[in-house]
């Protein structure tokens, strides 16, 4: 009886150590799967912020920014519309623009992040095919604060999406040099509807006849994320978290998913007021310090700043040298940087140079 014991002890430890190390206990192993390991406790990846690619302010990148030991990675913006030429071109996909801007980068051996916008964060959509807008028909768009924006639940703006997020991952899938993928769900590359979705009447009405509502929001939220996973992205998946009319709900429900998908997430509303809010126990922007306390060491979670930062401490933002021991006391693994930023801690001759960024920004930067 001892020897059929023992037996049946080995083979279950045999079983246990298959499941643990080969298989992941009845996970699909085409599941996404987090790619990203948090790092160090207080020290963070560190990256710029759509780099410009050409002219004096591009060399300046080239030459403080690209073999700096302090940057991780760069962050580039890929608009849609600059992809996807329409169903009658051939090819439709043309990839050439975003291609040309992240090699330099991966040629010095930088990681790549690319931030995928649906419509522009910007007054002009420039990201949003023009296909795509007259397929929706007049009723199914309108302009938040001038901006032209997409009924975000129609079929004729979410399938195409779809379709563009496929050949994202079946480009950029298996090219090593790029790191993690955000989706933006709405405008940029971030989940709030638009600017001007609750102050411009023209746009708040256009969203109430389309059936908005913070449950809605969160159902569509959730189904394209949903949508995401089923792609099996080689690389990390981000996702954007925003409150919309103060309604932290949708930001936890939307991180709640992601974590449970595998997915990172996390905030590009950065500010200094949220240094305060969380001593005086009250939510930083879009919840996001709660959040990081909660998911912290499970997947990814990376913050921008509002704004470009300011060294004196002035604007919405602050200033870095507070901002970075911050974040980083507070979990964040990434943090995305304005490429401002990074001149006026490495660039003698920019505007605003300030070393004290420098001190700041190597004593944030984990390892490279």
């Amino acid at each position: 009886m001892k020897t059929e014991d023992a037996m049946k002890s080995l083979t279950a430890l045999l079983a246990l150590a298959l499941c643990l190390g080969l298989i992941g206990c009845g996970v699909s192993k085409s599941s996404p799967q987090t790619q990203i390991t948090p790092t160090p406790s207080g020290q963070m990846q560190l990256e710029v912020l759509h780099p410009p690619t050409g002219g004096s302010t591009g060399d300046a990148v080239q030459t403080y920014l690209m073999s700096n030991s302090a940057v991780a990675g760069a962050n580039v913006f890929v608009e849609w519309a600059a992809v996807d030429q329409g169903p009658t071109a051939n090819p439709q996909y043309v990839w050439t623009s975003i291609d040309s801007t992240i090699q330099p980068w991966t040629a010095m051996g930088k990681k790549v992040n690319l931030i995928v916008w649906d419509v522009a964060d910007a007054t002009t959509n420039t990201s949003t095919p023009s296909y795509v807008i007259a397929n929706l028909g007049s009723a199914n768009w309108t302009t938040c604060d001038g901006e032209v924006t997409p009924n975000y639940f129609d079929a004729a703006f979410q399938v195409p999406y779809k379709a563009f997020m496929q050949q994202v991952i079946a480009h950029y899938g298996s090219n090593p040099s790029i790191g993690y993928i955000r989706f933006g769900l709405a405008q940029g590359g971030e989940t709030y509807p638009n600017q001007g979705f609750d102050s411009d009447p023209v746009c708040s009405a256009a969203f109430t006849a389309w059936g908005w509502t913070p449950t809605s929001w969160i159902s569509y939220l959730t189904s394209m994320l949903a949508y995401e996973t089923t792609l099996n992205s080689p690389k990390q998946l981000m996702v954007g978290i925003n409150t919309v009319n103060m309604d932290t709900s949708i930001p936890d429900q939307v991180a709640a998913f992601a974590v449970s998908n595998k997915m990172g997430f996390g905030s590009q509303g950065l500010q200094e007021s949220d240094i305060a809010s969380y001593a005086a126990g009250q939510p930083c922007t879009a919840d996001w310090c709660n959040l990081f306390n909660q998911y912290q060491g499970q997947v990814p979670l990376e913050l921008q700043t509002a704004t470009q930062s300011d060294p004196t401490g002035g604007g919405v933002t602050g200033s870095l040298v507070a901002l970075l021991p911050f974040a980083a006391e507070r979990h964040a693994d990434i943090m995305e940087i304005y490429y401002q930023d990074w001149l006026t801690a490495y660039d003698p001759s920019y505007p605003g140079y300030d070393p004290a960024y420098a001190t700041a920004f190597a004593s944030a930067a984990a390892p490279q």
